[in-house]
Formats: C-alpha cells, structure tokens, sequence
C-alpha cells in the first residue's frame, strides 16, 4: 500500500497536466488553417475592364457552416520586388458550405497598375472563435488589355511581351538584346535576376493611354516612347527600338544591384549614365554628341548633376555627358570595378565613399581627369561636398521620350550657370526621360524654356512707326481725285 501511493499520486499529476494541456489547445485560437481547416477555391473567374478595373468572382468550400464566419477580407499584391499587399472587405454570400464573393481591383486614375502587372491574390476568413483562415487563388491575374491578341517570346532573363507586330521582327529584336545581356551583367555585377517584362505595343500612340500619368501635355503630344517601373520588374514600350529596350533593360538591372541599398541611392548622373552608356557598351555615341554640340565651358559640374536639371539647355547636355562620364569610367578602369562599386553601395556604403574605396580617387579627381579629354578646366576639389543623391527617385519610374523630334531651336543661352560651382536649378519630382533626347522638347515636364525679357524701346518704335504710316495713308487717300463714273 505503501509503496501504491508514489504511483498514485505520478498518476494524478499526468491525467491533470494532459487536462491542463487540453484546456489550453482548446482556448487558444489556432492561426494556422492547415491545422484545423483547409479553405478550398472551387470556382475563380477574371473580367478585365482595361484602364479602369479588374473583377474577380470567388467561390469557396469553407467545411462549415458559413454563419460561423465573422470577418472576410481579400488581399491582392502585383508582382515585384518592392510592392506591397493591399485589401478590402468585399460582399459576400453563403450557401451551404459555400461563400461566393466578388470584389474589384481599381486600375484607373489613382490607381494606376502597368501592363502587364501580376497580382497574387489571397482569401482571410476569421470565424466567431477568433479563429483565422487563409487561402490562395490558384490563378495569378495578368493586367492585360483583354480586347488585343498578346503573344510571347522568350530572350535571356526577360520575356517580350507584344501585340500588333510581327512575330519575326520582335525574334531580331530579342536575339540583338541577348547579346548585350553579358555586358550588362558585367558592368553592373547582376548575373541572376527575375524575369523581367517588356510590355511592347505597336505604336507610341498606343502605348500612351498605358504610360503612368505624367502630365497631360505628355499625353496629348505623345512626348514618351516608354517607360521602366522596376517595382514591377517590367517596363512599357511603344517604339520597337533596340536602343530604348536595352537603355530600360539596363534599368532594371541597375535597380536590381542596389536593390538591399536605400530608396534613391543612385544619383541621376550614375542611373543614367549607366543606362545610357549599356544602350551600345562604348561611350563613342555620347562623346561624338558632346564634341559636335556642346563647348567645353558649358559642361556640367557632376556635383549638380545628383537629379535631373531643369534647364533645357542643361538637360539637353546632361544625358550624353552622363553616358560620356560613366563609359569613361568604365573604359578606363574596367566593367568589374563598375560591378564591386554598385556592390559597395549596395552594402551600404556611400556614393563617395566607396567610389575612392574601390578606385582609389575620389569621384571629383575622375571627373577632373575626364573634362581633360575635351579640354574643359578643372574644377576646385571640395573633398566636404555633400553626398549626391538623387531626390527625384527615378529608379522607382523612368520615362523615355520620343527620339526622332526635329530640333529645336532655343537659341544661346548666356549666364550659364553650368560648372560655375552655383547650384544647377533642377525640376520637379516627374517621371524624366531615360534616353538622351535629340534636342529639349517643348511642353516636356519639368524643363523650362528661357524666354527673353520683351524690349518696350524696340516695340515703342514699331508701334509709333505704325502709326505715322497709317496717318500718311490715310491722308493720302483723300487727297485722291474722286474717278467719275
């Protein structure tokens, strides 16, 4: 008897622990469905009202009595490497064990989404116990205009996505690309990336209608030929040109290899720069561009080319001597050093700082020994200049304007304030172009034309000299003979 009761009493305290234990499984609620329940989607259909919205209709076997349902909610987050989930608490219905349920995914003004957006799209459901639910809809929704016949075709690392041009055209287009790829991989150190999407249409015209607002000037006179939004890892194209896909394709890249850096850590000369040079792989387009059109006093100082400037003179100038200062960076010094420098920043480092770290002078010495090659004067070195970063995030969205316009005649411009050491006025955070226009255009956001102060002396003379000869004329007039009839 006596040794029973040690039995009795380890006896005890297991059956009370396991009701303890038991008692705590039962009034925590669970958070993972798979242990208590598995949402099933049975039906799931898409309408795509193109420019304004996405419907979604869901049908779902809960397992249970709908009416234990006290919360539903859906969420939905397009692709990409920087988007977010958003959601909404849409109507729905029960019927037996089912909850029907439609919602809508607004694409129009104020919500704009890319061609060729992808959302992942999921299902909460929270019962009366505070117990939680979720599920996936097995089918991604592709945003893509429903009414046009989309074909594909596969390159290295990016999918060409089309409608309205010959398959065999968008096949040259994508074997040329494929042979800039190795390049692009070099200089800027990326060698595995996503898939990323190229959206081409037809015509710049239609593309238009899909371009991110910008501005209605933009839009009516079809001022953008594309346009790169890498938090979608996509871009949008109304030009089949090898040049502008390359330059976006370079984009892409460019954000992938600072993408663990912070919002905006390129400066525009650098971003750009980058694009411009990988559109051939030489700076030999860009140093030709400079040397036929723009004299060495009027280069720009790289401490005032950290965002796109607002002058269009300064604009006209800032793309080619992007590219011209990138590609002699990377001639002179190699693609891999190009490479450990976006790395550097990519880890955190600074533009200037790990620019001296991985070349060994500071930014300012490069930029000094590259205005050399055109003859230009040196700059006074101020080793405290403020780090460059760009404020108009232009990895986030970059346009590319149309090329091909006519020029356009601004006329001098006198009291540049290019390389005076004066800070460059810059303009307004827009989406700006990517490419390198042909010549400023006009109405293009954010630049601004210079327009001379009227001359009241000269037009004082003109008026009264009008007004002499009116005078005279009519004073002659009357003293013509009357003709007799």
């Amino acid at each position: 008897m006596i040794h029973a009761l040690p039995n009795l009493r380890r006896t005890l305290a297991i059956a009370l622990a396991a009701i303890l234990l038991f008692g705590a499984l039962v009034s925590i609620p669970t958070a993972n469905a798979s242990e208590s329940l598995v949402l099933a989607v049975t039906e799931q259909t898409v309408n795509i009202d193109y420019g304004r919205k996405i419907t979604i209709f869901v049908k779902i076997d809960t397992g249970t009595d709908p009416k234990e349902i006290q919360t539903l909610r859906t969420l939905f987050k397009p692709d990409g490497g920087n988007t977010i989930w958003s959601y909404l608490y849409p109507v729905h219905t029960n019927d037996k064990n089912n909850i029907s349920l439609t919602f809508e995914i607004p694409t129009g003004p104020g919500s704009y989404y890319p061609p060729g957006a992808e959302f992942n799209i999921k299902v909460e459901v929270t019962d009366t116990d505070g117990i939680f639910y979720s599920v996936n809809l097995p089918d991604k929704v592709e945003y893509l205009d429903p009414d046009e016949d989309w074909q594909r075709v596969a390159g290295n690392g990016f999918t060409v996505i089309y409608y309205g041009v010959s398959r065999s055209q968008v096949e040259d287009l994508v074997e040329t690309i494929d042979h800039r790829i190795p390049t692009l991989q070099a200089t800027l150190g990326v060698t595995e990336t996503p898939d990323f999407k190229a959206i081409v249409f037809p015509s710049v015209q239609a593309a238009t209608p899909s371009f991110p607002p910008v501005s209605q000037t933009a839009t009516d006179q079809y001022l953008f030929a594309g346009f790169a939004q890498p938090e979608y890892r996509l871009f949008v194209q109304g030009q089949m040109n090898s040049t502008t896909f390359t330059h976006e394709l370079a984009h892409l890249y460019t954000h992938e290899a600072v993408s663990d850096a912070f919002v905006g850590a390129l400066p525009a000369w650098l971003n750009e720069g980058l694009a411009r040079f990988l559109e051939s792989g030489s700076s030999q387009n860009s140093n030709k561009r400079l040397l036929s059109q723009v004299r060495p006093n009027e280069l720009l100082a790289l401490s005032h080319m950290a965002s796109i400037p607002g002058k269009s003179r300064d604009v006209f100038i800032f793309y080619p001597q992007a590219g011209a200062i990138v590609g002699y960076i990377v001639e002179e010094f190699g693609h891999e050093k190009m490479a450990n420098y976006l790395a550097a920043v990519n880890n955190g480092g600074t533009i200037n700082g790990s620019f001296k770290e991985v070349y060994g002078k500071s930014i300012y010495e490069v930029e000094n020994d590259w205005r050399a090659e055109f003859d230009a004067a040196p700059l006074p070195i101020n080793e405290e200049t403020p780090e460059a970063t760009d404020s108009t995030s232009d990895l986030d969205r970059t346009g590319v304007p149309l090329v091909g316009f006519e020029p356009v005649k601004t006329g001098p411009e006198t009291g540049s304030d290019a390389g005076s050491g004066q800070p460059a006025q810059t303009a307004a955070a827009n989406p700006f172009p990517t490419v390198t226009p042909e010549l400023p255009l006009p109405g293009f956001p954010g630049f601004v034309e210079e327009k001379p102060a009227p001359n009241w002396f000269v037009a004082g003379i003109a008026i009264a000299l009008s007004v002499i000869i009116g005078v005279w004329l009519f004073l002659s007039r009357r003293k013509m003979p009357k003709q007799k009839s």
